[in-house]
């Protein structure tokens, strides 16, 4: 689900872009320092080479009956990362698990010894094994050796390094038999992408980022909260104590406080110089139609004069639904909270003693924060609708979290499609005679209509399958 709020998205491309940021870097850093590695395995290699090469020529040098002695003197050497011994035969070795990094070493290696003794040495053996299941003798292993040994500088703790065993035949039934540790015991390890360092020190850097993001989205979103809460205000309840929004923050938000709270001024504005059109269309329309129906009255009995008043009538229903009209949105009632279901029920209950029978489906869950006399009268105005045009009425309630749905059924003969939005026009009725207890102004949709824009919902009228019409009202829970 994409987020929604200003907070949300930016936590989310910040967050984003904090991990694309680190695995970017991290990826760079890894190459750089498995490049170091390599370099570092290569000089490694060589120094291991030449120094099994030296060990080897010197134990060469001397008669075979003195190098008894010359092994005696390194075992003696304790802390020496080399264990040395010449025996009657080669020695298996266990290789430890193959890799390309192992494999590289031994290569750079064998090419160092060939480099250092100029020319390829027969018979030389090299192989990295586990320290722990490595044997230096027929049978005896290198954790089994005494004391003083090397394998307390070749058994590295808490966990063991891999041992390079380096074997070449220096006579008739003698192996020079050769195990050291690298200078960087682990460098065959492979390297971790990701170590618990770098994702615990990741995990501090967002929580400090999300705790700092929070305090700071929320001072800058504050502003355009209190302008999301004046519009909402604007729009559905004039009734409410309009000030000028402050001017705060940065500078597009104070830009957009100042064109804001410009139109609130024209908008409130506006609304007033209606009011007064309106009473002044009221005084000045009712008077003279007053005057013309008491003169009518005068008049002799004559088909000229019942045809006067007819028209005058007409006249002053149109004034009176005119006016309605214009105060159909009933901007001087407050927001209370509605009990829709309370209210169907009343419909119910009124139109019965009228000789219809509502029926009703559905409940509503919670009230409705609206302006519960201007509500009533644009769903009754659609009921009437549908009891003078169709049959069967039914009210049917629809309670979402986002929206409230009330729909106006009936089993009429519906509304030809391309009527369907020409009938909330002021005047237009769908009954073609012009007596107006067949059809009455035509002013009723148009009020409905009104009535539920002004409290931020749709009304909307759909044809049903087979026969009937369906007035849909569309409202907001905000």
């Amino acid at each position: 689900m994409r987020p929604s709020s200003l907070f949300a998205r930016f936590m989310m491309f910040m967050v984003a872009g904090l991990l694309l940021a680190f695995l970017v870097s991290n990826t760079l850093w890894f190459n750089v320092l498995e490049s170091r590695r390599i370099e570092q395995g290569k000089e490694m290699a060589r120094d291991m080479a030449y120094s099994i090469a030296s060990t080897m020529e010197f134990i060469r040098s001397y008669p075979r009956e003195y190098r008894h002695i010359i092994l005696n003197q390194f075992r003696d050497m304790g802390g020496s990362r080399y264990l040395v011994s010449i025996n009657a035969e080669y020695i298996d070795v266990d290789p430890i698990y193959e890799s390309e990094r192992k494999q590289t070493f031994l290569e750079d290696f064998n090419g160092a010894i060939e480099e250092k003794i100029g020319s390829r040495l027969e018979g030389l053996k090299v192989e990295f094994a586990d320290p722990l299941e490595l044997r230096v003798y027929n049978g005896v292993k290198l954790v089994d050796l005494p004391e003083r040994w090397a394998q307390n500088s070749l058994i590295r703790e808490p966990e063991p390094a891999p041992v390079l065993v380096a074997q070449v035949p220096i006579g008739e039934g003698e192996w020079l038999y050769l195990a050291g540790l690298l200078r960087e015991p682990y460098y065959l390890s492979e390297a971790r992408y990701l170590s618990a360092d770098q994702v615990l020190f990741v995990l501090i850097m967002l929580a400090i980022l999300l705790v700092v993001s929070w305090f700071m989205v929320r001072w800058l979103t504050r502003p355009l909260m209190k302008l999301a809460s004046a519009a909402r205000h604007l729009g559905t309840d004039l009734e409410y104590d309009l000030k000028p929004l402050q001017v705060e923050g940065s500078r597009e938000v104070r830009e957009t406080a100042i064109a804001f709270n410009f139109m609130q001024e024209r908008v409130l504005r506006f609304i007033e110089d209606r009011e007064r059109m309106f009473s002044a269309i009221s005084h000045d329309l009712k008077t003279p139609i007053t005057r013309l129906r008491l003169r009518s009255e005068l008049m002799p009995e004559s088909d000229v004069k019942r045809k006067m008043i007819v028209d005058l009538e007409e006249l002053d229903a149109m004034v009176k639904g005119a006016l309605d009209l214009g105060k159909s949105t009933d901007i001087h009632e407050s927001i209370h909270a509605i009990n829709i279901n309370q209210l169907v029920r009343t419909f119910k209950d009124e139109f019965k003693l009228m000789g219809t029978d509502i029926e009703i489906r559905g409940i509503a869950r919670r009230p409705f924060f609206g302006k519960p006399l201007a509500l009533k009268r644009a769903i009754s105005n659609l009921i009437n609708n549908a009891i003078f045009y169709g049959k069967d009425v039914r009210l049917d309630l629809v309670d979402t979290r986002s929206e409230l749905k009330i729909y106006v059924v009936d089993k009429g003969p519906g509304i030809p499609e391309e009527k369907l939005e020409k009938v909330f026009d002021p005047y237009v009725r769908l009954e073609s005679s012009r007596n107006r207890n067949t059809g009455g102004a035509g002013l009723g949709l148009s009020i409905a209509r009104n009535i539920v824009h002004a409290h931020g919902g749709r009304l909307q009228l759909r044809n049903r399958v087979g026969s009937g019409l369906e007035a849909a009202i569309i409202l907001p829970r905000i």
